[in-house]
Parts: C-alpha cells; structure tokens; sequence
C-alpha cells in the first residue's frame, strides 16, 4: 500500500525536492557568468546561464503538467487579465512598504551592515537590460515553483493549505542565504509573507509574477544604471 502511495506521490516529491534545489543550481550558474565572459564573451555567457536557469524550471513545470498531471489552472495560471494586472501593482506597493520597513529595522534598529545592494549590483554587471531580464527570470520562476507549485504541491500532501504556504514561504525565505546574509533575510522575509498571502487569496500566479518583477525590475535597474555611472567616471 505504501509503495503505490509513494510511486503516486513521486512527482509530487520530485518537484518539490527540484523547486529546494533550484537556489543550489541557479546561484552558482549565475555566478560562472565573470569566468565564461573571459571565455566566450559576456553576451554568449549571460545567454547559456540563463537558458540553462530557464530550462531547469521548465523541467520542474513538465514534472508536475505531464508526469503528476496537474492542469495550469491548479498551479494558479490563468488567463491574464486587467484585475492581475492591477492587484500585481497593488502587491508591488505592498512589497515596497513591507521591504522598507524591514529595512528600517535591519538598519535602524539593529544596525546591522548590510551588503545586499552591493551583491545586486554585482549581478547585473551595470547593464540595464541584463537586470530586466534578472527580474522577469526571478519573477516568472521563483513564483511559479515557490508559490504556484510547492504551495499547492504541499497543501496536497499535507491537506492543510496554510501550512503549505506557511512551509513554501520558509523556506523560500531561507535558501536566499545562499545569497544574503541573515539580516537581509528579515526584509526578504517580509515580502515572501506578502507574495504567499497574495497568491493564497488569489489563486492568480500572474498577479504574483507582475508583483515580483516590478520590485526587482525597479530596484535592479536602479543599481545597474548606478554601476553603470560608476563604471564610467571611473574609465
């Protein structure tokens, strides 16, 4: 009986242990880009890491559409429309509000040094393109495998959805140390609670996606055209 449990649930368990291990692959993929740009030059090594990002999430996607035969509409996806649109600028605002404040608290309260925005800068390497492409890749991926997928992946297993958005929130929160240090985790924290909630009660992974890559589109292009400034006064 358990073995037919298990060999049903296997795509379940394969999906969420690739959603766990996707921090493990992209971080270090994204950071190769320096060395295959001596190699291959910095417009051929952005394109091979992203791709290779975006294929690893879309066999993750096929795991659970074609294996575990979920439709789109359970994870979430459905046809776009002007409300998705409007409450992914609202989530935008949200986050906003929710990051400074965490923000405040990190450096004003604990006056804690953070280098976050240093580390971000580092990745867009001063291109503004690059750092939308960073943002709709974060945006797209990030919500579909830790808001569209493990949440209702989890509620499945567990048959409680908080607790499946609780757990997907979590851990979403802590794999971005692979990245941050700890105290930059209260901020991101603060915004996977405001992602999670907002996905719970919309059930629309659009308005996520839209929420996600308005935040990280303004803030990396922000920090790209600052390198890029730097960059210049320095030659």
């Amino acid at each position: 009986m358990m073995s037919i449990f298990a060999a049903r649930r296997l795509p379940t368990f394969l999906c969420l242990g690739l959603t766990l291990a996707y921090p493990m692959f992209s971080v270090p993929v994204q950071g190769s880009v320096r060395v295959l740009s001596v190699q291959v030059g910095e417009l051929p090594a952005r394109t091979l890491t992203e791709g290779a990002i975006w294929c690893y999430a879309a066999l993750v996607l096929a795991v659970a559409l074609f294996w575990e035969r979920r439709s789109p509409a359970s994870l979430g996806i459905q046809k776009p429309t002007w409300s998705s649109v409007r409450m992914g600028i609202a989530g935008a605002l949200a986050i906003a509000v929710a990051g400074a404040l965490a923000g405040y608290l990190v450096d004003g309260v604990l006056h804690a040094p953070v280098n976050a925005e240093a580390q971000a800068a580092s990745l867009t390497r001063g291109s503004v393109g690059y750092a939308i492409c960073l943002a709709v890749r974060a945006g797209v991926i990030e919500e579909t495998l830790f808001r569209g997928l493990a949440i209702e992946q989890l509620a499945a297993l567990t048959g409680k959805r908080w607790l499946a958005a609780s757990a997907a929130a979590m851990a979403f929160t802590a794999l971005h140390a692979l990245r941050f240090e700890w105290v930059q985790l209260i901020p991101i924290g603060a915004i996977s609670i405001i992602l999670t909630v907002l996905y719970v009660w919309r059930h629309d992974l659009l308005t996520n996606i839209i929420a996600h890559v308005v935040v990280d589109g303004i803030g990396l292009v922000v920090l790209a055209m600052h390198a890029s400034r730097l960059q210049s006064d320095y030659l």
